[in-house]
């Protein structure tokens, strides 16, 4: 079965993201548990969150989390690496609460002082946390391949899991950030050859979650620009192409797509209904 929803807005308190997401008939959805752009955020008040696991209770919903993004697990700076683990951590213990399974995160940036270096910080990032929280699962999201970022490719994220000891820890594919490393999902014989390589570095059944994304650049540029299904680099027929294969006939797909006057939510889910169908899926 697929489950399509987006990334949603938490103004107002957390379960107005379950709540806007059972209004629009989502499957699924995704958000932040406070300020993107600040290291801490907040106590969740407890009626907010009874109020959430109501929600999604009641509408059958399945909610992952995203870490904010100033979370650098690579970081050579010791002061960021601290805080990234205290971050990840406070939104494990948040996903607890909120009876949250899943949490992503980017691996980051080893900021020039090279991979060999960044690997290890993030190893034992993701391990202290792992240590410090039960039952919430991390995601590491592939990156675009930007300069000095760590998971571009996926036996990088493979061989962190295999430091960390594959303890709750999985993997988020972001179709943008994979084309823009330079994976030709348009192509059914290279999108093959991806999950060929997922499958032996990571294991197919490590990917829980798809951020749906078209890409504003083209393949191998490195930037991690997304845009509106069907309308982007990607474009339609890749994600016909996507959909067609085994290993994304079921799963939960999350759009993180810009609103603007070329496209919206609501466009961009009709776009991705008219694809799952011209690729013979059902929801």
């Amino acid at each position: 079965m697929i489950k399509l929803g987006f990334h949603l807005s938490i103004s107002g308190g957390v379960s107005n993201a379950p709540a806007y997401a059972a209004k629009h008939g989502y499957g699924t959805f995704q958000l932040f548990l406070g300020s993107s752009r600040s290291w801490h955020s907040n106590p969740i008040d407890k009626k907010e969150v009874e109020k959430f696991r109501g929600i999604v209770a009641k509408n059958n919903l399945y909610p992952f989390a995203h870490i904010p993004y100033l979370c650098n697990p690579s970081s050579p700076d010791t002061n960021v690496h601290s805080k990234s683990i205290e971050m990840i951590i406070e939104n494990m213990e948040k996903c607890n609460a909120l009876g949250i399974k899943y949490l992503v995160l980017h691996m980051g940036s080893h900021k020039g002082t090279g991979i060999k270096r960044g690997i290890p910080n993030i190893e034992s990032a993701l391990s202290s946390s792992l240590d410090a929280v039960g039952n919430v699962e991390l995601l590491l999201e592939n990156s675009a391949g930007y300069k000095n970022s760590i998971g571009s490719r996926f036996d990088e994220i493979g061989h962190v899991i295999d430091l960390v000891g594959k303890k709750r820890l999985g993997l988020c594919l972001d179709t943008c950030h994979a084309f823009a490393a330079g994976y030709d999902i348009r192509n059914p014989e290279k999108l093959d050859v991806m999950i060929e390589e997922i499958d032996s570095s990571v294991g197919k059944s490590k990917i829980k979650l798809v951020h749906l994304n078209d890409a504003r650049y083209g393949l191998g540029s490195g930037l991690d620009r997304h845009w509106h299904i069907g309308m982007g680099e990607i474009g339609r027929d890749g994600f016909v192409n996507l959909f067609r294969n085994s290993a994304f006939s079921s799963g939960f797909f999350i759009m993180e797509t810009p609103t603007n006057s070329q496209g919206n939510d609501s466009t961009n889910m009709a776009e991705v209904l008219s694809i799952i169908s011209e690729a013979g899926r059902h929801l």
